[in-house]
């Protein structure tokens, strides 16, 4: 009986023996098909949460602003403070030293784009007036209205050009996507800085009374006027 049970106790060992490793074999088909450790999974996760964070970031910048912002308050004051007194120190600080300023009239048919750093430089093709004195006045009651798109031009004389009187703040959107420079006499190289530097522009001021338009954007977190649009509207 005893040899009995030893026998037993010998084929039961040797059947345990004989029985696969589960958890190594369940490893070894893990590494098989490809899946994905806990440390990997983790990795990737982390990626995939930077990416769409980086995704958001870009839709926000991307995004036009409506209305204004304190900052740029603070700016335009200081802006329309500096036209007005004719600070030609001051009024060059709100100009970005390396992407400079571009005044738009038109002289004839086709815009014309002046490039400057020092708004004293300028003159009218015409009439030979500097800035200073083409824009005078018209900040005396420029109180920012923000509107979501700026008054269409009506046309109908006087201070009626547009549909509503007054000034006006919004995204500079319309005038991202101009096509003026092209149209500008321009040399290629020109042409391709004046593009670029439309792309920068982020809020378009319209005074209405004058017609003139001012656009400004953010260069390295300070607001600047990138372009002065002193064309006349329903002039021709």
């Amino acid at each position: 009986m005893k040899t009995l049970k030893n026998i037993l106790c010998l084929t039961l060992l040797l059947l345990a023996s004989c029985q696969p490793n589960s958890s190594q074999n369940n490893a070894s088909l893990k590494e098989e098909t490809g899946t994905v450790h806990p440390s990997k999974e983790h990795r990737q996760a982390d990626v995939l949460a930077k990416d769409t964070l980086n995704a958001v970031q870009d839709e926000v910048v991307r995004k036009p602003t409506v209305g204004t912002t304190p900052d740029f308050e603070v700016f335009f004051e200081k802006f329309k403070r500096t036209a007005e007194q004719q600070d030609t120190k001051e009024f060059n600080s709100c100009i970005d030293p390396k992407t400079g300023l571009y005044i738009i009239d038109a002289p004839g048919a086709v815009p014309r784009f002046t490039y400057l750093k020092d708004i004293s430089r300028y003159e009218h093709p015409h009439t030979q007036e500097r800035a200073f004195s083409i824009t005078k006045g018209i900040f005396r009651n420029c109180d920012l209205e923000a509107v979501q798109t700026l008054p269409t031009l009506t046309c109908q004389g006087d201070d009626d050009n547009f549909a509503r009187r007054g000034c006006f703040v919004a995204d500079a959107v319309a005038f991202r996507e101009s096509e003026a420079p092209k149209f500008a006499g321009l040399s290629t190289q020109e042409e391709n800085n004046a593009a670029q530097t439309q792309l920068l522009v982020n809020k378009t001021v319209l005074h209405t009374k004058s017609g003139f338009k001012f656009h400004f954007g953010r260069i390295k977190g300070n607001w600047r006027v990138l372009f002065i649009d002193l064309t006349v509207p329903c002039s021709a």
